[in-house]
């Protein structure tokens, strides 16, 4: 006999009930997805990192093609390679002469005094720093120095440039050549940026003057570079053939431009 006190549930509570077995039949479901079909999606971050840079894409300072030897001055005959050592010597002088008129033009065109305060605060000291440190290269990196000085006989026989006192001293005619011409270049370097800060009672024209000459005498060093496609060692990126040159050829030439103007001011 059935009890008495059985009332049925009032319709809210049945609909509850019915909407929470509804609800984990749905769960049920889902966790009976096949486990294939859920790892098949792709989760992708909202902040992906950019892909690693490829370091074998970035350009090797030291990878520079390098001339066909039978393209250079030195697979020439003798007399083509004096001819062609001359031309440059002129183009280089030529090139000088230009710039000195440059800088006088301007000298000419500015304020009177203008140009002189320019030439003696902001030439010397800078200059001189520069030659001083190359002055040091020269033993610091010995080698490269080494590898640029003209053998002699170079240019068809041209080159007969001496080295006395090389064999006393223990020296080959290159070591020679780099050793005192670094000297020079410190020294002249530490005079003419003394001179320029007025350390020394000696004026800024004579060691202008001397770097001058050093400049000069260390040309053909940079000429043979280009005739020879000599290069300064495995430690210093090589120079492009011929275009790097070309760079070289006018820094000796504004070089040379600036001591003339120091020394003849």
């Amino acid at each position: 006999q059935p009890s008495t006190n059985h009332h049925p549930k009032p319709y809210h509570q049945q609909n509850n009930n019915r909407n929470r077995d509804n609800r984990n039949q749905r769960n049920t479901h889902h966790l009976a997805l096949p486990p294939t079909r859920r790892s098949a999606v792709a989760v992708r971050p909202l902040f992906a990192e950019p892909p690693s840079a490829d370091t074998s894409a970035k350009a090797d300072p030291f990878d520079v093609p390098r001339p066909d030897p039978s393209v250079l001055t030195s697979a020439k005959p003798d007399d083509e390679q004096q001819l062609v050592f001359a031309q440059i010597l002129a183009v280089i002088a030529v090139g000088t002469a230009l710039f000195v008129a440059l800088l006088s033009g301007l000298e000419g065109l500015l304020p009177e005094g203008w140009f002189g305060v320019w030439r003696d605060y902001t030439w010397p000291v800078p200059l001189g720093l520069i030659f001083a440190a190359a002055g040091v290269a020269h033993f610091t990196l010995e080698d490269a120095f080494v590898a640029i000085v003209p053998q002699k006989g170079t240019w068809g026989g041209l080159w007969q440039v001496p080295a006395p006192g090389a064999e006393a001293l223990g020296l080959s005619y290159e070591k020679y050549h780099c050793y005192w011409t670094g000297v020079a270049e410190f020294g002249g370097g530490v005079m003419l940026a003394t001179s320029g800060l007025s350390l020394t009672g000696i004026p800024v024209q004579l060691p202008a003057a001397l770097m001058f000459l050093l400049v000069a005498s260390v040309t053909p060093a940079n000429i043979y570079m280009y005739t020879h496609d000599a290069q300064m060692g495995p430690n210093v990126p090589p120079i492009a053939y011929p275009e790097g040159h070309y760079g070289r050829a006018v820094a000796q030439m504004v070089l040379l431009g600036l001591f003339w103007k120091l020394a003849l001011q």
